[in-house]
């Protein structure tokens, strides 16, 4: 009877029916296209909680080309005021999914899946955990890549999985 128990035991391990996979090529070819500087205007967004000018986001390779590293930070009259958040993707090889966390400053972690669509855009869906308000939320982003232009659209999703508007910013390829 026991070996007929650890064999369904394996059986029901999520991804135990297929091998790990490898990061598929559409993740490194995003991966490859994010890496370095990117900067955005803040102005129409601009409040009186809100002061920065602009905001940066610079993504670097993480070890052996396999993840996604990057920090997104605030810029005053052109200077690096410090990182609001830390960001890492990473491909799950048992899951065979694109994941993505976020670190911010004032404790909240967030995770969930990024996710390419039909048209070549993107799609992440993560659920926020705030330690401080002691409050777990959802944020969607929609995101398209032309170029030396990123646009990304912050999305509120409520309980019922409604997407509802937040602010839609274009970054700007830093060349160095």
């Amino acid at each position: 009877m026991l070996p007929l128990l650890a064999l369904l035991t394996v059986l029901a391990l999520p991804g135990a029916a297929e091998p790990p996979a490898p990061v598929p090529e559409w993740v490194t070819g995003l991966w490859a296209d994010l890496v370095g500087t990117w900067i955005a205007d803040n102005s129409p967004f601009r409040r009186e909680r809100d002061t920065m000018d602009a905001y940066g986001i610079e993504w670097r390779w993480g070890v052996g080309r396999q993840s996604l590293v990057g920090r997104l930070y605030g810029l005053q009259g052109g200077k690096d005021v410090g990182t609001f958040w830390e960001f890492r993707e990473f491909w799950h090889p048992g899951e065979r999914r694109l994941i993505a966390t976020q670190f911010g400053s004032d404790g909240t972690y967030g995770e969930g899946l990024h996710e390419r669509e039909a048209d070549g855009s993107t799609e992440m869906l993560q659920t926020f955990f705030d330690p401080v308000a002691g409050k777990t939320f959802k944020v969607g982003h929609r995101a398209r890549l032309e170029g030396d232009v990123h646009t990304t659209t912050s999305y509120d999703v409520d309980a019922g999985g409604t997407w509802t508007k937040r602010r839609t910013y274009s970054w700007k390829r830093q060349r160095q």
